[in-house]
């Protein structure tokens, strides 16, 4: 059985006999060893016993603690996470997320863990994730990982700028509303152009006391004058788009083309008019964080896997809204997927769009 206890100013912990602390905090390279084999011939219940009483110890002498001790319990706990049994992990990360001197690569563990319930506190709240932590795991993980973090009390220009870029329109809301972001004039600008579309982003811009009334005013003439431009490319776009399906069918070279060289409304549109779906269904599409639509897209009209590639890349570049590894794991799901099916689902989508409202 594990037993911890404070004894005095000592930290004193015990696994069947093996000192976890000398008197002096350090940790004997040889008793790690033996807490690490006890550890993994621990069934479950036991490792989860462990793991909840070194938290309770930690976070009875946090405020005590100076860093060579706090690396020491970053070691043990590096130790008992490497359990594939994942109970108490969204526990763990609960306690720690407000702890000022929590083991800091605990807390990027956590926070990079791909279930949410573990990795929202931390990214919420915990001090000892730094601007290039929040950075990298906005840019790999989604809208989820970024809502949270978008919370934090304070963020800085680098994190906002990939969180309004890439997240989706609620996380947007949230770092509009967040008081403690500070924007750079690319990410003013970047939320004042999603305002257009949102009174409530619109309504948090107009409210925060350090953007100059001036200012935000040239920020929604600059937006208005993108939408304007945009507009226009669209429906240029949808027209060559068309142009080419009725003259040599809009072939697969063509949609690699546009991918390859970055034309992204003229792939959009190619790929609207080849899937008979609307250019804002294939935008949005691309915008998403999740692959899957785009894969079934170019499943359902034939694209050939390396123009898919080369689509999801372009995603990739013009909205950092998926990863090279997804795309590259994407290429078995597209093989795997059946033709037939992707169509099916596609079918289903212009049914849907036929009957929007925008239709009506």
């Amino acid at each position: 059985m594990c037993r911890l206890r404070r004894n005095g100013p000592l930290i004193v912990a015990s696994y069947h006999n093996t000192r976890v602390f000398t008197d002096n905090g350090a940790m004997p390279a040889h008793s790690l060893r033996e807490i690490e084999d006890t550890l993994r011939h621990a069934d479950p219940q036991k490792r989860h016993q462990t793991l909840r009483a070194v938290a309770d110890l930690f976070l009875s002498t946090a405020p005590s603690l100076d860093e060579t001790h706090v690396e020491v319990f970053d070691t043990v706990f590096e130790t008992l996470l490497e359990d594939p049994n994942r109970s108490g992990l969204s526990e763990l990360s609960e306690r720690m997320a407000p702890i000022e001197n929590a083991p800091r690569r605990l807390v990027k563990k956590l926070a990079s863990d791909g279930d949410i319930l573990v990795a929202g506190p931390v990214l919420a709240q915990s001090p000892r994730l730094s601007a290039d932590d929040l950075c990298e795991i906005a840019l790999t993980k989604g809208n989820a990982h970024m809502l949270a973090m978008s919370t934090r009390k304070d963020l800085t220009e680098p994190v906002t700028d990939i969180l309004v870029h890439k997240g989706d329109q609620q996380v947007a809301r949230s770092v509009a509303d967040n008081r403690g972001a500070r924007l750079s004039a690319k990410g003013l600008d970047k939320l004042v152009e999603r305002a257009e579309s949102d009174q409530s982003i619109s309504a948090s811009l107009s409210a925060r006391p350090e953007i100059e009334p001036e200012l935000l005013k040239t920020a929604f003439s600059r937006a208005a004058t993108r939408a304007e431009l945009t507009t226009k490319a669209v429906a240029a776009a949808m027209r060559l788009a068309i142009s080419l399906k009725q003259t040599n069918g809009l072939h697969d070279e063509q949609i690699s083309a546009f991918a390859e060289n970055g034309e992204y409304e003229n792939l959009v549109a190619g790929l609207a008019v080849r899937a008979n779906l609307k250019y804002e269904v294939i935008d949005n599409l691309m915008r998403s964080d999740k692959i899957a639509g785009v894969v079934l897209v170019c499943k359902s009209v034939g694209t050939p896997w390396n123009a898919a590639e080369a689509i999801l890349r372009l995603a990739l570049k013009r909205h950092h809204n998926i990863t090279g590894v997804e795309i590259g794991n994407a290429r078995r799901d597209f093989l795997d997927l059946a033709r037939a099916t992707a169509e099916r689902i596609v079918r289903f989508w212009q049914l849907r769009q036929s009957v929007s409202p925008a239709n009506a």
